[in-house]
């Protein structure tokens, strides 16, 4: 089994090489059941052998795709990105199987496709500091846009102490690098995960799982309860339940302890489910 990570080729933009540079850790953590080898370029490989590909907005690169499946068949497509499911839903048939981020409704029904999370950033992810020693109560790193991170920010400002980053857009300048970034998510309790721009994931909720945050998510149309089916995350509606629930946490050692550890094994048991599919699906 060969891999080829075509994101950052073919079409040079922001997400191709952040997914180049960020999305790598996540997938081949994902691909571990797996056994591969990637290669730099398809003259390593032929038309006969099984090839994962690993690609973000695709449907910008037409003529690579269409140059490239009339000479090889037995392909995998892990495809990246896509918030807002702009591909063509005829594109995935032309592979063995697809695994997508950004779960939509639309494909949850087609057997030739599998919904993966987005998952986290690169980077020296640390979560040796129990859950009741972290300095910050909350944390917010990221873009504000629309009232309802503006709202976050308000309702728990008075819960300290707590760690507030913005960014003008995602990215952009004050983003802190990965390795700023993880030593806050690692120093806090509680992560407040606001739905993402176009679609209810941001990467910030892998992120939270991954530092050993307890993370407070916005749930619209219970959309978490259904991609990530019996799941002990906190849901809420407004964030000024947030405020309550920090604060009740905070004074039961127990039961913040008995929560951090319940939502730890069940993202660790959903990771090693999420291998176990693929596998199943990648069967060579």
């Amino acid at each position: 089994m060969k891999l080829f990570w075509n994101s950052q080729n073919y079409n040079k933009s922001f997400w191709g090489e952040y997914h180049h540079k960020n999305s790598k850790n996540w997938i081949f953590d994902l691909l571990s059941k797996i056994k591969f080898s990637e290669i730099k370029s398809l003259n390593e490989t032929n038309e006969l052998e099984p090839l994962i590909i690993i690609d973000s907005e695709v449907q910008k690169k037409v003529n690579f795709y269409k140059d490239f499946l009339k000479k090889y068949k037995n392909i995998y497509l892990v495809h990246l990105g896509d918030e807002g499911g702009k591909i063509d839903k005829s594109f995935y048939l032309s592979f063995k199987h697809v695994f997508r981020t950004f779960y939509l409704n639309s494909f949850s029904k087609n057997n030739n496709v599998t919904s993966i999370p987005i998952g986290y950033k690169t980077g020296p992810i640390n979560t040796d500091t129990e859950i009741i020693n972290r300095k910050y109560n909350w944390n917010f790193l990221g873009t504000i846009h629309g009232a309802s991170r503006h709202d976050l920010i308000y309702q728990n400002r008075n819960i300290e102490p707590h760690y507030v980053n913005i960014t003008k857009k995602f990215g952009g300048q004050n983003s802190l690098s990965a390795s700023e970034y993880y030593k806050i998510m690692s120093d806090t309790k509680f992560a407040l995960i606001p739905h993402g721009y176009y679609h209810p994931e941001t990467y910030r909720l892998y992120e939270a799982l991954e530092s050993g945050c307890i993370p407070l998510i916005e749930n619209p149309h219970n959309f978490f309860d259904t991609f990530l089916p019996k799941n002990p995350m906190i849901k809420i509606k407004l964030w000024k339940e947030a405020n309550k629930i920090i604060n009740e946490l905070n004074n039961d050692k127990t039961k913040i302890l008995n929560l951090s550890a319940s939502i730890q094994k069940w993202w660790n048991d959903h990771k090693s489910l999420i291998r176990k599919k693929i596998k199943e699906k990648i069967n060579v």
